[in-house]
């Protein structure tokens, strides 16, 4: 369950429109893909033009990012919207400043360029050790047991403010005790899409093969 919680397999099928023909492509592979984990992995970037991304991209990898998040996090107590919103904010909080990333293009194809990263990828095998002695999580996945025998649904359980108050306080803890590997490099295939200023750009052919690399999956 802990692994789930930082795969953020973003599909982007809203992103993913082919048929781009011959239109011309919004800016460089090697600037998408540096964008593309800065916004994955720290909610921002500064590159967006470069990219040939425009704020809805970025809202978007964003959306789709904090709703896995979500998702993976049911297993273990349902949040609420506010309880979500605030720790995804500081997951990408935690990262900012601790981890950056480079990138090269490797291949320059019209179709299909690769571009290599590099960066320091999440370490889940030590982040997953951490979190098994974390006694706030232990805590809460016992309370929302004991509630859920109880009879109470998903609904009660985010309306319930002290599941809510002690799952931002676990998860918190956790987020706090990432920790990363050495750096690692990966070739990224690149793709066009159409984005949501109607133009194309570059991004992964593979996201969660991307992204799995990033949160320390591969």
């Amino acid at each position: 369950m802990f692994r789930k919680i930082f795969i953020c397999a973003v599909t982007f099928a809203a992103l993913l429109i082919c048929g781009c023909g011959e239109e011309k492509v919004i800016g460089s592979p090697d600037k998408a893909i540096l964008a593309y984990a800065q916004i994955a992995m720290t909610g921002n970037s500064d590159d967006l033009s470069a990219a040939g991304f425009v704020e809805d991209d970025k809202k978007e990898i964003c959306y789709v990012m904090a709703n896995r998040f979500v998702e993976s996090m049911d297993g273990i107590a349902p949040l609420s919207n506010d309880s979500a919103q605030q720790l995804t904010k500081i997951y990408f909080d935690k990262l900012q400043g601790k981890i950056n990333f480079t990138t090269t293009l490797k291949k320059d194809d019209p179709e299909r360029p690769v571009v290599e990263i590099t960066t320091t990828p999440i370490d889940q095998s030590n982040s997953a050790r951490t979190a098994a002695s974390n006694d706030d999580f232990i805590a809460l996945i016992g309370m929302v047991g004991k509630l859920k025998a109880d009879g109470a649904d998903d609904k009660q359980l985010k309306e319930n403010p002290d599941v809510q108050k002690l799952a931002v306080t676990a998860i918190e803890k956790y987020i706090n005790e990432i920790s990363f590997q050495s750096e690692k490099t990966f070739d990224v295939t690149c793709q066009k899409v159409k984005g949501h200023g109607g133009n194309n750009h570059w991004a992964p052919a593979d996201t969660e093969a991307f992204l799995n690399f990033l949160t320390g999956q591969n």
